[in-house]
């Protein structure tokens, strides 16, 4: 069976669209199966088990929520990933939806670099399963209106107890997206490093923690129930008294990059308008 490149479609993106099916005629022409999958937000990591075999590249259109879907799926084959920008802010992605074609014959004439990310691991204690997050994983209150209270161990000392909406415990990657949202710090993505954050907690006093990359952060539920979500994804259900564990895990998702040398904060400018005066000079 020759090799093969699966494409990772938002829901809204049309598979027939004039872009794709150039980019996989010129796949085809150079040997490479192609397939396509419609990503849902409601399929777990392995619905891609099957299709896998064999896959040489992962190309996700869509979003930033298309990719770290994607991303998950990627983790556990360890097949790279390239991101497209279907979508509207697109910080994780490489390349615009136009030039998606040149960009697969970049990738197959080997001009391109993988950068890995690292991933976040997430295990209920006493429950076998893992659950992987490029973003984020995030123990919060579901749409319960309630606070819910958490206590907070980070490598084994007491770090605080919380009556907040949840808490969030994010990747130098992650920064960017929902710990941002939280007025937590920017982080480049290449340092090791782990930032913990509560979610709007009745407290006057909330800033975000930065960790070692090696921190192991646990977080309890005494009383009540909650959910665990990494990535934006309803992981599992919390019932009271659970202890999820986070930590940075073995694995990473490697991204195709096709600049070497690419300006993280050119990229913050372009994205997030960082660093931009409010008024032009002489305005």
């Amino acid at each position: 069976m020759p090799d093969a490149v699966g494409f990772i479609c938002h829901p809204r993106v049309d598979i027939g669209h004039a872009r794709l099916r150039e980019a996989r005629e010129r796949l085809e022409s150079r040997g490479y199966r192609v397939w396509t999958h419609c990503a849902t937000s409601d399929e777990k990591p392995g619905v891609l088990h099957g299709e896998l075999d064999g896959t040489k590249l992962l190309v996700s259109f869509g979003g930033d929520g298309t990719l770290l879907w994607t991303a998950q799926q990627a983790a556990t084959a360890h097949v790279p990933l390239l991101g497209v920008n279907a979508g509207r802010l697109g910080f994780l992605t490489e390349v615009q939806f136009d030039n998606v074609a040149a960009a697969l014959d970049r990738w197959a004439g080997g001009d391109f670099v993988l950068q890995p990310r690292p991933l976040l691991e997430a295990q209920v204690m006493g429950k076998p399963q893992r659950f992987f997050a490029l973003n984020d994983a995030v123990v919060h209150k579901g749409e319960v209106l309630n606070l819910i209270r958490l206590d907070v161990t980070i490598d084994d000392d007491p770090a605080g107890r919380f009556d907040a909406d949840g808490a969030v415990v994010s990747t130098p990657t992650g920064s960017t997206a929902y710990a941002l949202s939280l007025g937590g710090p920017i982080v480049r993505p290449d340092a090791r490093v782990l930032i913990f954050l509560p979610l709007n907690p009745h407290s006057l006093f909330n800033r975000a923690v930065v960790l070692p990359h090696d921190a192991r952060v646990s977080i309890r539920l005494p009383e009540g129930s909650g959910l665990l979500s990494c990535d934006g994804q309803v992981s599992t259900p919390l019932e009271a008294g659970a202890e999820v564990q986070v930590a940075l895990g073995r694995g990473a998702v490697e991204l195709v990059r096709f600049d070497q040398k690419r300006n993280f904060f050119e990229l913050l400018r372009q994205k997030l308008r960082w660093g931009q005066p409010l008024t032009d000079a002489g305005a």
